[in-house]
């Protein structure tokens, strides 16, 4: 049960830091392969990991939309990148039940987040990408530092475009390529422009030296403005330095009220580059490759395989000249998470060296997962395990065990409830706004005994997409994982004897009678 709430003067700052696009990959989550991220180690150890905490949406904007307003994808309508957050609605049927939002613009009228904290006495900052691109209202923030910055990258100043490394032109020849661009053309336009990848920072990866120096064109920063590099030891500062920076200058001023400091890391979102000594923590050939089994797609939903292809041609191009360009992959996006730890504890020490460490709630987490490799597949907005899983690390002083985990499933729209309860703010900000509601649980019981067996939320996290092959749904239990594709196809996977998801055990009698509970769980949660 919500705690009594707290005065506005012994209510507790908050520290909420979200990645773009960072996996399990970090210290004591359990993926392969890891970063050893030691300032996020400092989180754990203070508070509470959630090794089964799962995105709503496994693509940034709808999964940032969801997070701050609380809101499911479904409840919303807001599921793509394509989707606006302001004009988005429910669809009126996904195949599976009709809405009975459908037509209402909740997105519109939401209480965000932030907004929450700063009509309730909050000093509210962000900085980076917080929620997605320019989703910055300024009536939400007392101050915001900058916004979402994807560079540098390699600019075109005549064409007005990105381009790619000149050294890595042959991943658009030949297969898989071309079979791509006569499938696609016409219809992926977000990933195709004309007969090359839309978003050549997909393909920029590695040190910053291999990549801003030679003969290149122009180097600009995410706003195209000049990006100066000559080495190392004298550029300008990369997006998420910026961005610790911002923080640190917050955290050293004085506040009479308690702040509510947002930092939206970038990386690892592409483009992958990184200075030269985070390539150097993780040679080549140490580089443990993701687990993959042979023909593991064969048992899978073709909705789901169809729903997204891209992340597969990126595994394909990198592979056309056998693994060594994929460990080159591995490896920078293993620097960049290492990058961000590292960013990440100049505002640790910030706030461990300033009079609010005692009374700063922070929150950890990522917006969603990302493949590796695993059934051949490397980007985001799947519903398996390695898209759908994120970070989730919380410390709340006086309340959260030290070093403890967490492993019932939980997901983002538990964390507005949380930070609700623990702040002691109003429980339902959406009061009046078109009859909705927070639809997560606060977390506060789980961190207090994180061995738990049990709690008030739902027993199975809810993940969503839309795309090309319709709405599909995925529910993760603590020891299950039961998808439901539009067309009606399922998959079901174990989780005890099957981490990798390569056994689709649904349509087998023996499992029958799980999948129908699963599917039951998961359509109180779609239609309560």
């Amino acid at each position: 049960m919500p705690v009594a709430p707290v005065p506005p003067d012994q209510r507790p700052n908050v520290l909420f830091v979200i990645c773009d696009d960072l996996n399990n990959a970090v210290t004591n989550m359990g993926r392969v392969p890891s970063a050893p991220t030691p300032n996020l180690e400092r989180i754990m150890s203070a508070g509470v990991r959630f090794p089964n905490a799962q995105c709503n949406s496994p693509i940034c904007l709808p999964s940032r939309s969801s997070l701050f307003s609380g809101l499911y994808p479904h409840t919303t309508g807001h599921f793509t990148l394509w989707d606006h957050w302001r004009t988005s609605t429910p669809l009126a049927t996904t195949g599976l039940y009709t809405h009975p939002n459908w037509g209402k613009t909740l997105l519109r009228d939401a209480v965000m987040m932030p907004r929450h904290f700063k009509d309730n006495g909050y000093a509210v900052y962000g900085v980076g990408k917080v929620l997605h691109e320019g989703v910055v209202d300024p009536s939400w923030w007392t101050d915001y530092g900058h916004g979402p910055d994807y560079g540098p990258m390699l600019w075109d100043r005549d064409a007005n475009a990105q381009v790619g490394r000149p050294d890595r032109e042959w991943l658009y020849d030949g297969e898989p390529f071309a079979s791509y661009v006569r499938r696609y053309e016409g219809i992926d336009r977000f990933f195709l422009n004309g007969r090359r990848i839309a978003h050549h920072i997909e393909k920029c990866f590695g040190p910053l030296a291999d990549v801003f120096t030679g003969e290149i064109d122009e180097a600009v920063d995410g706003r195209q403005q000049p990006f100066h590099y000559t080495d190392d030891s004298n550029r300008d500062l990369l997006p998420d330095e910026k961005s610790a920076a911002w923080a640190v200058d917050v955290l050293q001023r004085d506040h009479n009220t308690p702040f509510f400091l947002s930092v939206g890391f970038m990386k690892p979102h592409t483009p992958l580059n990184a200075p030269q000594e985070y390539f150097d923590r993780f040679p080549l050939d140490e580089i443990e490759l993701p687990p993959q089994l042979k023909d593991d797609l064969a048992d899978c939903a073709r909705a789901l395989i169809e729903h997204r292809p891209y992340g597969f041609l990126t595994y394909g191009l990198l592979l056309k000249r056998g693994e060594a360009v994929w460990r080159e992959w591995l490896q920078a996006y293993l620097a960049c998470v290492a990058f961000m730890d590292d960013q990440l504890g100049k505002i640790l020490d910030a706030l461990d060296g300033s009079p609010y460490r005692d009374n700063t709630i922070i929150v950890f987490t990522s917006d969603n997962g990302y493949h590796m490799g695993e059934k051949e597949y490397i980007f985001k907005d799947s519903l398996w395990e390695e898209s759908c899983q994120v970070p989730l690390v919380i410390s709340a002083p006086g309340v959260s065990a030290r070093n403890g985990e967490c492993r019932l499933p939980v997901s983002l729209i538990d964390v507005y409830p949380t930070l609700n309860d623990l702040c002691g703010l109003a429980l339902e900000p959406h009061t009046g706004t078109s009859g909705i509601a927070l639809e997560g649980k606060s977390l506060r019981t789980l961190l207090r005994t994180p061995a738990a067996d049990a709690w008030e939320g739902p027993p199975v996290a809810l993940t969503s997409v839309r795309g090309d092959t319709g709405v599909h749904h995925t529910v993760r239990s603590k020891t299950h994982r039961y998808t439901l594709c539009g067309n009606g196809e399922e998959e079901l996977y174990d989780h005890r004897t099957d981490p990798h998801e390569w056994h689709n055990l649904a349509r087998r009698e023996d499992t029958e009678s799980l999948a129908q509970e699963l599917r039951a769980e998961m359509m109180k949660l779609l239609w309560p």
